[in-house]
Protein backbone atom coordinates (compact mmCIF):
# COMPACT_ATOMS: atom_id res chain seq x y z
CA UNK A 1 0.00 0.00 0.00
CA UNK A 2 1.40 3.39 -0.95
CA UNK A 3 1.67 6.09 1.69
CA UNK A 4 -0.93 8.07 -0.22
CA UNK A 5 -3.38 5.14 -0.24
CA UNK A 6 -2.74 4.40 3.44
CA UNK A 7 -3.32 8.04 4.41
CA UNK A 8 -6.49 8.08 2.31
CA UNK A 9 -7.86 4.99 4.07
CA UNK A 10 -6.78 6.38 7.44
CA UNK A 11 -8.87 9.46 6.75
CA UNK A 12 -11.88 7.29 6.05
CA UNK A 13 -11.15 5.25 9.18
CA UNK A 14 -11.35 8.45 11.22
CA UNK A 15 -14.52 9.52 9.40
CA UNK A 16 -16.14 6.14 10.09
CA UNK A 17 -15.24 6.38 13.78
CA UNK A 18 -16.89 9.80 13.95
CA UNK A 19 -19.95 8.52 12.13
CA UNK A 20 -20.32 5.54 14.46
CA UNK A 21 -19.72 7.64 17.56
CA UNK A 22 -16.59 5.79 18.67
CA UNK A 23 -13.05 6.92 19.43
CA UNK A 24 -9.96 5.40 17.83
CA UNK A 25 -7.83 3.73 20.50
CA UNK A 26 -4.63 2.41 18.93
CA UNK A 27 -2.55 2.21 15.78
CA UNK A 28 -4.24 1.05 12.56
CA UNK A 29 -3.41 -2.43 11.28
CA UNK A 30 -3.14 -3.27 7.59
CA UNK A 31 -4.92 -6.37 6.29
CA UNK A 32 -3.68 -9.00 3.85
CA UNK A 33 -2.39 -7.48 0.60
CA UNK A 34 -3.07 -4.04 2.07
CA UNK A 35 -6.72 -4.15 1.09
CA UNK A 36 -8.01 -2.97 4.46
CA UNK A 37 -7.16 -0.77 7.39
CA UNK A 38 -8.53 -1.52 10.85
CA UNK A 39 -8.16 -0.22 14.38
CA UNK A 40 -9.33 -0.74 17.95
CA UNK A 41 -11.95 1.75 19.13
CA UNK A 42 -13.84 2.64 22.27
CA UNK A 43 -16.65 0.28 23.13
CA UNK A 44 -14.44 -1.70 22.96
CA UNK A 45 -14.87 -2.55 19.29
CA UNK A 46 -12.92 -3.11 16.09
CA UNK A 47 -13.37 -0.81 13.10
CA UNK A 48 -12.39 -1.85 9.60
CA UNK A 49 -12.49 0.07 6.31
CA UNK A 50 -11.88 -1.00 2.75
CA UNK A 51 -12.47 0.53 -0.68
CA UNK A 52 -13.07 -0.86 -4.14
CA UNK A 53 -14.03 0.22 -7.62
CA UNK A 54 -17.85 0.23 -7.92
CA UNK A 55 -17.96 -2.95 -10.01
CA UNK A 56 -16.23 -4.86 -7.19
CA UNK A 57 -18.07 -3.22 -4.30
CA UNK A 58 -20.83 -5.80 -4.20
CA UNK A 59 -21.45 -9.52 -3.89
CA UNK A 60 -19.80 -12.26 -1.88
CA UNK A 61 -16.53 -10.53 -1.05
CA UNK A 62 -17.99 -7.20 -0.04
CA UNK A 63 -20.62 -7.56 2.68
CA UNK A 64 -19.70 -10.84 4.35
CA UNK A 65 -19.01 -9.32 7.77
CA UNK A 66 -22.41 -7.65 7.94
CA UNK A 67 -24.37 -10.65 6.65
CA UNK A 68 -22.87 -13.29 8.96
CA UNK A 69 -25.45 -12.62 11.65
CA UNK A 70 -28.40 -14.27 13.38
CA UNK A 71 -29.11 -17.95 13.80
CA UNK A 72 -27.22 -20.25 13.38
CA UNK A 73 -24.23 -17.85 13.43
CA UNK A 74 -25.13 -17.21 17.06
CA UNK A 75 -23.68 -20.65 17.84
CA UNK A 76 -20.36 -19.88 16.12
CA UNK A 77 -17.50 -18.34 18.16
CA UNK A 78 -16.99 -15.15 16.16
CA UNK A 79 -17.05 -11.36 16.52
CA UNK A 80 -20.52 -9.84 16.41
CA UNK A 81 -21.46 -7.26 13.80
CA UNK A 82 -22.48 -3.88 15.23
CA UNK A 83 -22.79 -1.38 12.38
CA UNK A 84 -21.85 -0.82 8.73
CA UNK A 85 -21.80 2.14 6.38
CA UNK A 86 -20.85 2.86 2.76
CA UNK A 87 -20.01 6.05 0.86
CA UNK A 88 -18.12 7.06 -2.26
CA UNK A 89 -14.92 9.05 -2.67
CA UNK A 90 -12.67 9.54 -5.66
CA UNK A 91 -14.64 7.08 -7.77
CA UNK A 92 -14.36 4.30 -5.19
CA UNK A 93 -16.88 2.84 -2.77
CA UNK A 94 -15.68 2.89 0.83
CA UNK A 95 -17.11 0.41 3.32
CA UNK A 96 -16.79 0.53 7.10
CA UNK A 97 -17.72 -2.31 9.46
CA UNK A 98 -17.78 -2.07 13.25
CA UNK A 99 -17.63 -5.36 15.15
CA UNK A 100 -17.05 -6.49 18.70
CA UNK A 101 -13.43 -6.54 19.80
CA UNK A 102 -11.53 -9.82 20.17
CA UNK A 103 -8.61 -9.53 22.60
CA UNK A 104 -7.34 -13.09 22.14
CA UNK A 105 -4.31 -13.30 19.78
CA UNK A 106 -4.45 -15.14 16.47
CA UNK A 107 -2.80 -18.57 16.41
CA UNK A 108 -0.85 -17.69 13.26
CA UNK A 109 0.45 -14.48 11.78
CA UNK A 110 -0.77 -15.00 8.23
CA UNK A 111 -1.92 -17.47 5.60
CA UNK A 112 0.75 -20.06 6.43
CA UNK A 113 1.48 -21.29 9.96
CA UNK A 114 5.25 -21.10 10.49
CA UNK A 115 5.72 -21.90 14.17
CA UNK A 116 4.80 -24.69 16.62
CA UNK A 117 1.43 -24.48 18.34
CA UNK A 118 -0.03 -26.37 21.27
CA UNK A 119 -3.79 -25.99 21.23
CA UNK A 120 -5.90 -27.63 23.95
CA UNK A 121 -8.49 -30.26 23.21
CA UNK A 122 -11.21 -27.75 24.10
CA UNK A 123 -10.03 -25.56 21.22
CA UNK A 124 -10.50 -28.36 18.70
CA UNK A 125 -13.88 -29.23 20.20
CA UNK A 126 -14.99 -25.61 19.89
CA UNK A 127 -13.79 -25.46 16.27
CA UNK A 128 -15.70 -28.60 15.32
CA UNK A 129 -18.84 -27.33 17.05
CA UNK A 130 -18.56 -23.93 15.37
CA UNK A 131 -18.18 -25.42 11.90
CA UNK A 132 -21.02 -27.85 12.61
CA UNK A 133 -23.25 -24.88 13.39
CA UNK A 134 -22.08 -23.02 10.29
CA UNK A 135 -22.89 -25.86 7.94
CA UNK A 136 -26.55 -25.67 9.00
CA UNK A 137 -26.86 -22.20 7.44
CA UNK A 138 -29.33 -22.16 4.54
CA UNK A 139 -31.12 -19.55 2.50
CA UNK A 140 -28.08 -17.78 1.08
CA UNK A 141 -26.80 -17.42 -2.46
CA UNK A 142 -23.28 -16.54 -1.31
CA UNK A 143 -20.56 -18.79 -2.70
CA UNK A 144 -16.95 -19.33 -1.77
CA UNK A 145 -16.52 -21.45 -4.90
CA UNK A 146 -18.68 -21.90 -7.97
CA UNK A 147 -19.12 -25.49 -9.19
CA UNK A 148 -18.04 -25.11 -12.82
CA UNK A 149 -15.12 -22.82 -11.96
CA UNK A 150 -13.99 -25.28 -9.29
CA UNK A 151 -14.22 -28.17 -11.74
CA UNK A 152 -12.13 -26.34 -14.35
CA UNK A 153 -9.51 -25.13 -11.85
CA UNK A 154 -8.92 -28.66 -10.53
CA UNK A 155 -8.77 -30.07 -14.07
CA UNK A 156 -6.19 -27.52 -15.15
CA UNK A 157 -4.07 -27.75 -12.01
CA UNK A 158 -4.16 -31.47 -11.26
CA UNK A 159 -5.56 -33.15 -14.38
CA UNK A 160 -8.48 -34.53 -12.38
CA UNK A 161 -12.05 -34.67 -13.61
CA UNK A 162 -14.58 -33.88 -10.88
CA UNK A 163 -18.08 -35.39 -10.92
CA UNK A 164 -20.07 -32.40 -9.66
CA UNK A 165 -23.09 -34.63 -9.12
CA UNK A 166 -21.23 -36.40 -6.32
CA UNK A 167 -20.09 -33.27 -4.52
CA UNK A 168 -22.01 -32.22 -1.42
CA UNK A 169 -22.03 -28.50 -0.63
CA UNK A 170 -22.27 -26.71 2.70
CA UNK A 171 -21.81 -23.18 3.99
CA UNK A 172 -18.20 -22.52 4.95
CA UNK A 173 -16.13 -19.68 6.39
CA UNK A 174 -14.10 -19.76 3.18
CA UNK A 175 -10.73 -18.53 4.48
CA UNK A 176 -10.08 -20.69 7.55
CA UNK A 177 -6.32 -20.37 8.01
CA UNK A 178 -4.59 -20.14 11.39
CA UNK A 179 -4.23 -16.38 11.07
CA UNK A 180 -8.03 -16.19 11.26
CA UNK A 181 -8.33 -18.29 14.42
CA UNK A 182 -7.52 -17.12 17.93
CA UNK A 183 -6.20 -19.23 20.77
CA UNK A 184 -6.12 -20.69 23.31
CA UNK A 185 -9.74 -19.49 23.42
CA UNK A 186 -11.23 -19.86 19.95
CA UNK A 187 -12.74 -17.05 17.95
CA UNK A 188 -13.11 -17.31 14.17
CA UNK A 189 -12.17 -14.00 12.54
CA UNK A 190 -12.64 -12.30 9.14
CA UNK A 191 -15.99 -13.28 7.68
CA UNK A 192 -15.59 -11.59 4.31
CA UNK A 193 -15.80 -14.72 2.16
CA UNK A 194 -18.36 -17.06 3.74
CA UNK A 195 -20.70 -19.02 1.51
CA UNK A 196 -21.24 -22.36 -0.19
CA UNK A 197 -18.25 -24.66 -0.75
CA UNK A 198 -17.65 -28.41 -1.06
CA UNK A 199 -18.16 -30.18 2.26
CA UNK A 200 -14.90 -30.15 4.20
CA UNK A 201 -13.47 -27.07 2.50
CA UNK A 202 -12.76 -25.20 5.74
CA UNK A 203 -10.85 -28.16 7.19
CA UNK A 204 -8.99 -28.59 3.90
CA UNK A 205 -7.89 -24.94 3.86
CA UNK A 206 -6.82 -25.22 7.50
CA UNK A 207 -4.69 -28.26 6.71
CA UNK A 208 -3.03 -26.37 3.84
CA UNK A 209 -2.46 -23.45 6.18
CA UNK A 210 -0.48 -25.82 8.43
CA UNK A 211 1.50 -27.49 5.65
CA UNK A 212 4.81 -26.29 7.13
CA UNK A 213 3.86 -27.84 10.47
CA UNK A 214 3.10 -31.47 9.55
CA UNK A 215 2.04 -32.35 13.12
CA UNK A 216 -0.62 -29.64 13.08
CA UNK A 217 -1.78 -30.53 9.57
CA UNK A 218 -2.10 -34.17 10.67
CA UNK A 219 -4.18 -33.06 13.65
CA UNK A 220 -6.51 -31.12 11.37
CA UNK A 221 -6.96 -34.14 9.12
CA UNK A 222 -7.59 -36.40 12.12
CA UNK A 223 -10.13 -34.03 13.67
CA UNK A 224 -12.06 -33.72 10.41
CA UNK A 225 -11.45 -37.17 8.94
CA UNK A 226 -15.19 -37.82 8.84
CA UNK A 227 -15.64 -35.29 6.07
CA UNK A 228 -12.17 -35.15 4.51
CA UNK A 229 -12.22 -38.90 3.80
CA UNK A 230 -15.32 -38.54 1.60
CA UNK A 231 -15.50 -37.78 -2.12
CA UNK A 232 -16.56 -34.22 -1.34
CA UNK A 233 -13.72 -33.94 1.15
CA UNK A 234 -11.21 -35.04 -1.46
CA UNK A 235 -12.55 -32.41 -3.86
CA UNK A 236 -12.33 -29.85 -1.06
CA UNK A 237 -8.69 -30.77 -0.44
CA UNK A 238 -7.80 -30.33 -4.10
CA UNK A 239 -9.66 -27.01 -4.11
CA UNK A 240 -7.70 -25.85 -1.05
CA UNK A 241 -4.42 -26.99 -2.59
CA UNK A 242 -5.26 -25.10 -5.78
CA UNK A 243 -5.99 -21.99 -3.70
CA UNK A 244 -2.60 -22.19 -1.97
CA UNK A 245 -0.70 -22.97 -5.16
CA UNK A 246 -2.14 -19.79 -6.67
CA UNK A 247 -0.24 -17.96 -3.93
CA UNK A 248 2.93 -19.67 -5.12
CA UNK A 249 2.09 -18.65 -8.69
CA UNK A 250 2.23 -14.97 -7.71
CA UNK A 251 5.48 -15.39 -5.82
CA UNK A 252 4.09 -15.70 -2.29
CA UNK A 253 5.17 -18.51 0.05
CA UNK A 254 7.32 -20.50 -2.43
CA UNK A 255 8.28 -22.78 0.46
CA UNK A 256 4.81 -24.37 0.49
CA UNK A 257 4.83 -25.46 -3.16
CA UNK A 258 6.37 -28.90 -2.65
CA UNK A 259 4.42 -29.99 0.46
CA UNK A 260 1.12 -28.74 -0.95
CA UNK A 261 1.70 -30.56 -4.24
CA UNK A 262 2.75 -33.68 -2.35
CA UNK A 263 -0.42 -33.69 -0.25
CA UNK A 264 -2.53 -32.99 -3.34
CA UNK A 265 -0.86 -35.99 -4.98
CA UNK A 266 -1.97 -38.22 -2.13
CA UNK A 267 -5.54 -37.01 -2.55
CA UNK A 268 -5.39 -37.21 -6.34
CA UNK A 269 -4.70 -40.96 -6.19
CA UNK A 270 -8.28 -41.44 -5.01
CA UNK A 271 -9.50 -40.34 -8.42
CA UNK A 272 -7.44 -42.93 -10.29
Amino acid sequence: MSDERRDWLAGHLAAAADGFGVTIDGEPVRGSYDRTLAVRTSGPAWLRVTAQEPQWARGEYWDGIATATGAPFDAVPMPRHLRSAEWTDGGQVVRADLITLVDEPAVGSGLVLDHPVDLPGTWWTALRAGLDALRTVTGTDRRVLRPEELQEAIRLRFGVGIDLGRVEWEVAHGDLHFGNLTGPRLTILDWEYWGWAPAGYDAAVLACSAVRRPDVAARVRAEFAGVLDTYSGAVAQLAAAEKYLRLVDIGAHPEIAEPVRRQAGVVRERFG
